[in-house]
């Protein structure tokens, strides 16, 4: 008895505590394995504090090419999920693969800790945070990208995380200070001009990577849910 209670408490620790990789669970338990197993990215709006409320984009397994969308958000300490959006044109650019969440293991709450870290040692501050989550192109590891953003909602940095060691894969600061080696200390840019201006397309590279945003779909409502339970 006090086995099970003991594990009941610490899987709503677990869902309590802004999950992330549990975010893979429940759109298994929602809208089938096949959902889950091609989940592409994960978003969430500009928050001061933990998300409560994430994107969640996924290859659809009837449509070969399209796209769905589900929005999970928290309410009385569980994760409730509704249908968003359906199509081939719910993202301009597709991440190439889908997430190992097997492989996540730092949630949302560890890397922003990584990000105040380097924030501070680029002298930079930040009040809100945007998440995205996705695998690499090259390697399939997960990585988070994280939007800083100052007072005024402006972006301050940028900086990829590796899901799986805590790892800073690449940091960018807009306050003229520049990183040049992946997680290492930050330095002013070179005085050179072709120096910068090769430095500024690395980094808008880098940005321009993790831009995923696209038309909002078409919503679908009750289909989306009706088109899932059938595959189940």
């Amino acid at each position: 008895m006090k086995t099970t209670l003991l594990f009941s408490l610490l899987l709503a620790s677990a869902t309590l505590s802004h999950a992330n990789p549990e975010i893979a669970t429940v759109i298994d338990q929602e809208y089938g394995a096949a959902t889950a197993e091609g989940i592409l990215l994960l978003q969430s709006t500009a928050s001061a504090a933990e998300p409560v409320q994430w994107s969640v984009f996924a290859r659809d397994p009837f449509r070969p090419g399209e796209l769905v969308r589900a929005s999970l958000t928290l309410v009385n300490g569980a994760w409730a999920p509704k249908a968003t959006g359906a199509g081939p044109k719910l993202l301009g650019r597709v991440p190439p693969m889908p997430i190992a969440f097997n492989r996540v293991r730092l949630r949302s709450s560890d890397v922003i800790k990584i990000a105040q870290r380097n924030a501070m040692l680029a002298k930079t501050n930040f009040v809100t945070a945007s998440y995205q989550l996705a695998a690499d192109a090259a390697t399939g590891a997960p990585q988070w990208g994280l939007a800083l953003n100052g007072t005024e909602g402006r972006e301050v940095g940028f900086i990829v995380i590796s899901a799986e060691t805590g790892a800073v894969i690449h940091q960018q600061w807009n306050n003229g200070l520049a990183s040049n080696v992946p997680g290492g200390p930050v330095s002013a840019p070179e005085p050179d001009g072709k120096g910068e201006r090769a430095a500024d397309n690395v980094k808008r590279a880098a940005r321009n990577a993790w831009e995923w945003t696209g038309d909002t779909g078409l919503e679908v409502g009750h289909f989306f849910k009706r088109l899932f339970r059938s595959g189940n």
